[in-house]
């Protein structure tokens, strides 16, 4: 029952409720999305370093054999 005393559904519960469910799959699927990001930028990081690693090895060893 409702504030009008009326027993009737909304005749928008079964739109608020589709666009609820839509809602959930796009919260999924932007999870999903940021999930593979954060994981890209991991791998980009991760190279980054080892670059970085591996210039910093290179001149120590040009300055240790000058």
């Amino acid at each position: 029952m409702d504030m009008n005393g009326s027993t009737e559904p909304c005749r928008y519960e079964k739109v608020y409720s589709m666009q609820f469910a839509n809602l959930g799959e796009d919260l999924q699927e932007l999870k999903e999305r940021v999930a593979r990001l954060e994981a890209v930028l991991a791998r980009g990081v991760l190279l980054l370093v080892a670059n970085l690693t591996g210039v910093v090895v290179m001149l120590v060893r040009q300055m240790v054999s000058s």
